[in-house]
């Protein structure tokens, strides 16, 4: 972006923010990292593998686990085995008796299994959330729930983590003891598992009739023996690898794999979440495993009819390296764990396992002097992007510096953006100009260095702070800056295209409606992402449009300096003979002595060379010739490709994500992430996208999550926090509550309405392209479908509550009307139910509408001032029927009756 195309978008900016501060409803809605292209310095430090090896031998290191399992057990009467999660063999035991010889029920300790049949049922997913009623009572069961009170709805991680028994009871009643007992049989359990010991007892699994009570391990019909139930955990985590237990020493030992088993990975994902929740907050959390210097994970469980004891407790727990986003491999679990003691809850079991792996912890804390030297420079290495130094070309100075990437970034924020206040358009800004500059590194090898400071790459500043030492880290950097944090937040990420190639990316002030399609305007082959989108938050501008008058002489002047457009001494005519989809012109005629034909975009910056940039400030214009002058009227400013710099000021004033704006503004691509993991020096070698454990593919396309509760399953886009919909979630139960109550009274049920689908769309114009309907409209509502505007939209508006109601009671109206019931009635209804008669009752109505015309008009309103006079119109007739014949007898009316 040139110095005139800044200082027009900086105005922009300034008048935009006072048009914000007037915005109507009509306003608000108009409308991993992959370094391969990277040149690395070829001193590099050669990959070193950093594993935490301990300076004792392994047998030496079985001796400290034994040791301190001997010592936590202490007089308790109980069990302690730790196993080597990727073979099997177990490193330490105490009282192989009880280990393997007794069966329990396992109490809660079952329920990892539980959910993952459950799971592979289809029963539930890792969003299904329902309200824990704290007790549950059937003919086969009563217990109670003891995890502290919750008003918000658990989805599975979270009943795991708190061991919720009324959650997993409901799910117990859709559940069959076939799929429960085949699960349970193909981790080992029911049958003896072959450990290398005189007398092995083989447990008990379900057969018959189902009973609830089964799948939270509260049954005398299912048994398991210690070694069983953590060598069925093992394969659990460990990839589906399920292995023969052997108690022998290390150096005579050989695996044993008895069976693989297939475990989804999503599945296998929300279990070790589920578990490492209880660890962190959950049911073990009182045991403080957290606090140890190792990522565990594990689960609790205490049984409360054994045998003849009174209780039992069963924690088993694992020891992992995780990636750098938590994320846990199966061949990065290192230990397992299982305590069992009778007597005791499973609470006491995880404090007991806590001093086995704090001795775990203290061996691995023991590294050779040079693997923790290793280790100590990679995690003081800074992340993928900064330890790439480039050298940039100060123009104006005529001097060449070398800098981080990161701050090569700051910079050129701080000139292309330096007027932008909105974090989220700086940090879409950051992606933009990171990838252009990882896409473009040795732009001017020729002349030693990788980029200029002017427009011709990325206009640069070192403005206020920026350390522009050569080889100087961030730390010299003002951190209050917008722009530091922009590029701090978005460190790593590149847009890539669906092959994983960096794309190509590009950004102007303002595209006056609709972005440019990259071979119309320069004539070479589009990618799909440059075709262009329309643009409506880039029209809400204030000064969108331009005009320019040029005297005839002074524009043929202007022209004879180029080959391409030398028409002569005199020039009689400009006229634009084809216009992209646009509105740009994409070719023009030029008439005087001779005849020249020239693509629009370099008819601009001819122009704009010889007579200043500020006159033609982008190629959308319509030409005419007045006199001895030609008068140009045009839109935006710049090029018009790619990311529109007063669009995404709108887009991120009005509470959109920077990932929201790019994928806006370039459709189909991806926003990828380098995922270095902190335990291999190999973060900075080129990997190909998708490779596990490198990098982390964020689609900015509208990828959804869901999340469910007993009656409503919601889909929202990935960018919205849990908690926002879980509010959703409890504003449309209550909406149900309240009218089945009013169901309830006029005698009356909507059938066929047990389960309501509700999607929360990404933007405006994805709610416009899914309903059709415009921009001023909240939701839509079809059979059991709710489709709604973006979250932030009907928030900013303050109708989140009535829309979420308004919708629900339509849902229920079409159920029993059958889709009979006329749009006023519903409308009327709905608009009674969700509350909104205060504010309709305000709207003055045209007295003069027929109930037809209404009618007619509620099915296609042509503005939002005309569906407010109909709504309240419907409303007002809605109210006279209710005071006439009271809301039982209109809700009959509705079903028919």
């Amino acid at each position: 972006m040139n110095h005139e195309e800044h200082e027009e978008n900086k105005k922009l900016r300034a008048q935009g923010k006072e048009l914000g501060a007037k915005e109507t409803l009509c306003s608000l809605l108009c409308g991993a990292m992959i370094l391969c292209a990277c040149t690395w310095p070829k001193s590099r430090p050669e990959a070193v593998e950093v594993r935490a090896e301990t300076s004792a031998s392994e047998a030496g290191q079985d001796a400290s686990l034994q040791r301190a399992a001997t010592e936590a057990l202490a007089e308790r009467e109980g069990t302690l085995i730790v196993m080597d999660p990727q073979t099997g063999r177990i490193r330490a035991l105490v009282n192989p008796r009880l280990a393997f010889e007794q069966a329990f029920p396992p109490g809660s300790a079952i329920k990892p299994f539980t959910a993952l049949v459950a799971l592979r049922s289809g029963v539930v997913d890792r969003e299904t959330r329902w309200f824990c009623r704290r007790q549950y009572a059937r003919s086969d069961l009563a217990i109670v729930c003891s995890h502290p009170k919750d008003d918000s709805p658990f989805n599975l991680a979270q009943a795991l983590a708190y061991s919720c028994n009324d959650y997993f009871a409901r799910l117990g009643e859709r559940l069959n003891e076939g799929t429960f007992s085949a699960t349970l049989a193909a981790f080992g359990l029911g049958a003896r598992t072959g450990v290398n010991a005189g007398h092995e007892g083989a447990g008990k699994l379900p057969r018959g009739e189902w009973a609830v009570s089964q799948a939270l391990g509260e049954s005398d019909q299912l048994l398991v023996t210690p070694i069983q139930l953590l060598a069925a955990y093992v394969a659990l985590v460990n990839g589906g690898r399920r292995y023969r237990p052997q108690h022998v020493a290390p150096e005579a030992f050989a695996a044993e794999e008895v069976a693989r088993l297939s475990i989804a990975r999503p599945h296998r994902a929300v279990l070790i979440e589920g578990m490492r929740r209880s660890v962190k907050y959950g049911t073990a959390a009182q045991a403080r495993l957290d606090s140890l210097p190792l990522h565990i994970f594990g689960k609790t469980g205490t049984s409360t009819s054994s045998n003849g004891f009174r209780n039992q407790g069963w924690f088993i727990g694992f020891a992992a390296e995780p990636d750098a986003l938590g994320e846990v491999a199966p061949d990065r679990v290192t230990l397992a764990v299982l305590v069992f003691l009778k007597r005791e809850p499973g609470a006491r079991c995880a404090a007991v396992a806590r001093e086995v792996f704090a001795e775990y912890a203290k061996t691995r804390r023991v590294e050779t002097a040079e693997l923790s030297g290793a280790k100590s420079a990679l995690l003081s290495t800074p992340p993928t992007g900064s330890g790439l130094t480039i050298k940039v070309h100060l123009v104006s100075e005529n001097k060449t510096r070398t800098m981080s990437l990161e701050e090569y970034l700051r910079g050129v924020l701080a000139a292309e953006a330096g007027s932008e206040d909105e974090i989220e358009a700086l940090k879409a800004q950051a992606v933009v100009s990171r990838t252009f500059a990882l896409k473009n590194l040795k732009r001017h090898a020729s002349a030693g260095y990788d980029f200029c400071s002017t427009t011709h790459c990325q206009r640069y500043t070192a403005g206020r702070g920026v350390n522009t030492v050569p080889g100087a880290v961030a730390t010299g950097y003002n951190f209050d800056s917008p722009a530091q944090r922009a590029v701090a937040e978005t460190s790593g990420e590149v847009l890539s295209d669906e092959q994983g190639r960096m794309i190509e990316s590009y950004f102007h002030a303002a595209c006056g409606g609709m972005t440019a399609n990259l071979e119309a305007l320069w004539g070479v082959p589009s990618p799909a992402y440059l075709r262009g989108v329309r643009d409506d938050f880039c029209t809400t501008m204030p000064r969108r449009d331009w005009r320019q008058t040029i005297p005839a002489a002074q524009l043929a002047a202007a022209l004879r300096r180029d080959a391409r457009t030398d028409v002569g001494a005199k020039l009689d005519n400009v006229v634009i003979i084809k216009r992209d989809i646009s509105g740009r012109a994409e070719l023009i005629a030029l008439e005087g002595e001779r005849r020249r034909l020239v693509r629009g975009w370099d008819f601009k910056l001819i122009v704009g060379r010889a007579l200043g940039w500020h006159l033609l400030k982008s190629s959308r214009f319509e030409v005419q010739r007045t006199g001895e002058r030609f008068l140009f009227r045009g839109g935006g400013f710049g090029h018009g490709l790619g990311l529109c710099q007063a669009g995404a000021h709108v887009m991120a004033r009005r509470g959109m994500t920077y990932r929201q704006i790019l994928s806006h503004y370039f459709p189909g691509t991806a926003l990828r992430r380098s995922k270095p993991s902190l335990l291999r020096a190999t973060w900075w070698e080129t990997s190909k996208p998708g490779s596990d454990g490198v990098v982390e593919a964020f689609q900015t396309d509208a990828r959804k999550l869901s999340l469910s509760s007993e009656h409503f399953r919601v889909r929202y886009p990935a960018e919205l926090e849990k908690r926002e919909i879980e509010a959703v979630v409890r504003i449309l139960e209550r909406a149900r509550t309240d009218i089945m109550r009013r169901l309830q009274e006029a005698s009356l049920n909507a059938t066929g309405l047990e389960v309501v689908e509700v999607i929360i769309h990404r933007t405006v114009q994805d709610f416009i392209a899914a309903t059709g309907q415009p921009w001023w409209v909240a939701g839509v509502t079809r059979g059991g479908r709710i489709e709604l505007q973006p979250l932030r939209v009907l928030q900013r508006r303050g109708v989140l509550l009535t829309s979420l109601r308004h919708e629900y009671a339509h849902a229920v109206i079409e159920t029993l009307a059958k889709g009979k019931t006329p749009r006023w009635l519903a409308e009327g209804l709905a608009a009674h139910v969700a509350g909104e008669g205060v504010v309709l009752a305000r709207v003055r109505t045209d007295v003069r509408l027929t109930w037809d015309e209404i009618e007619r008009r509620l099915a296609s309103p042509a503005s939002v001032q005309e569906m407010r006079q109909c709504y309240a119109a419907a409303y007002r007739k809605v109210r006279a029927l209710i005071q006439a014949e009271g809301e039982t007898g209109l809700w009959r009316r509705v079903a028919g009756l």
